[in-house]
């Protein structure tokens, strides 16, 4: 029997092992996920409510063991990590305050006839979940889709099982009922066995693009629907009329997030001709200053990446890009430590010809582009295959939002670095994925749409 094994990206150590669910097993606990969904999907909105706002008091909580556990199974800085866990505190109360009024049944009239909409569930739902942000990233998920009545199935990644279990953990004190949500500890090779289940409605992964293309294709053969969350290049636009202190502040925090290992961070910057000598000098002055250290000192502002394997795609990625045209401005190496680190690294000169403008660095890198009209800019934005959060900054509002007219991004942030809320829709284009995660529809994604004609 395989196992999977958390290893402290700081220290190298060996947090635990945990061994994998054989086949049978995993059958078993669809089967139970399923007779659950049975009754759950007929308990009040008010019972639901009162369970999610529950989980949000037990997350708080709980929030030193939950940080820690994100500390050293993936490296996030210790007080970044208990930042992230408030907000997705009030991210569940959000659903939970909102949720009935989203799903409430409608009744109108139209072409004579009268009729009821109203949201059904759908069963089962298997999602594969990322290490990034262990805790946010799953919930923000699973919160709404259990609200609309399904069971949930989770596979966590295999390098934060510690934390796969405490969400587990967390659901089970806040009173929600057995096999409504269960985390599973599988093997890839599992994937398509889970998904063919009839009792498997729905498959989700947040990932990268090859990871997405092997599961959208294994949804599209047993006709089952998907959301897919992969890969992003997202672009950060400097206008002519910009502050470049205040440019250069935001390039360093848009781009440093989660130690450089957040989807929506910004990673290609776009910088007009006049500006651009300037902008990379003072760039590499602000990544050379960042303190790289142990994640759960509070003076740390760069964390080590999640696994040896991160360090090895860096040195990669890097080289590529160089060897395709990109001018190294700060050093690229591993950092002198045994630890997972990797120091900050900025390409000049990038290009379309260039390999980091159209492929994702997960890691301490920045791409530096320069444009010579507002045009090139946004034809340089717009040309990559990963599309999800574009920042355009600049001294005139009104210009910046003329050029978001024309960014085909999901999100589109003016004046400040990319984020996210419950309220607002998450998503992407193209590569990017498909369907929107957060706001009504991330209620509504995982829902029957019922039509009573009467």
């Amino acid at each position: 029997m395989a196992k999977l094994q958390s290893i402290n990206p700081f220290t190298e150590e060996l947090n635990g092992e945990f061994e994998t669910l054989e086949t049978y097993q995993v059958d078993e606990i669809i089967e139970k996920a399923h007779e659950t969904y049975k009754t759950w999907k007929h308990t009040s909105f008010s019972y639901r409510k009162e369970l999610f706002l529950k989980l949000a008091d037990v997350l708080e909580d709980d929030i030193d063991a939950c940080s820690r556990l994100e500390t050293v199974e993936m490296g996030m800085l210790n007080h970044v990590s208990k930042a992230w866990l408030l907000k997705t505190a009030n991210l569940i109360r959000w659903f939970a305050n909102n949720f009935e009024e989203i799903l409430k049944e409608k009744e109108y009239e139209t072409e004579l006839l009268r009729v009821k909409e109203m949201y059904d569930p759908i069963w089962v739902i298997f999602w594969v979940a990322p290490w990034n942000f262990p805790f946010n990233q799953l919930l923000r998920a699973a919160v709404p889709n259990i609200l609309a009545w399904n069971t949930q199935i989770y596979k966590h990644s295999s390098n934060v099982p510690m934390v796969a279990i405490k969400i587990q953990e967390l659901f089970e004190k806040a009173g929600f009922p057995e096999r409504v949500y269960t985390n599973v500890f599988v093997s890839s090779s599992l994937s398509e066995h889970i998904t063919s289940n009839k009792y498997i409605a729905w498959v989700n992964l947040t990932w990268s693009e090859a990871a997405g293309s092997a599961v959208g294709a294994l949804a599209g053969k047993y006709l089952k629907p998907s959301v897919l969350e992969l890969g992003w290049n997202d672009a950060f636009i400097v206008l002519e009329n910009s502050d470049l202190d205040k440019v250069i502040e935001l390039a360093v925090n848009g781009r440093v997030r989660n130690g450089w290992q957040a989807c929506n961070a910004s990673k290609r910057f776009l910088v007009p001709e006049n500006m651009y000598e300037i902008f990379l000098e003072k760039y590499k002055i602000a990544m050379e200053s960042l303190i790289i250290w142990d994640p759960m000192d509070e003076k740390t502002q760069l964390q080590p990446l999640s696994s040896e394997k991160a360090i090895k795609d860096m040195e990669n990625q890097v080289a590529r890009a160089i060897s395709s045209g990109a001018r190294l401005i700060t050093w690229w190496k591993r950092v002198d430590r045994k630890w997972f680190f990797f120091e900050p690294t900025i390409l000049a000169d990038v290009t379309p010809s260039v390999s980091s403008f159209n492929e994702e660095i997960f890691g301490p890198v920045a791409s530096v582009m320069k444009y010579k009209s507002i045009e090139e800019a946004i034809d340089f934005a717009n040309g990559a295959d990963f599309w999800l959060s574009a920042v355009v900054v600049g001294n005139d509002e009104k210009e910046a939002i003329e050029i978001w007219k024309k960014l085909d991004w999901g999100m589109i942030f003016i004046n400040m670095i990319a984020w996210s809320r419950a309220s607002l829709p998450f998503g992407w284009v193209k590569k990017s994925g498909y369907w929107k995660e957060n706001w009504p529809d991330g209620l509504k994604a995982f829902t029957n749409k019922k039509v009573i004609v009467i």
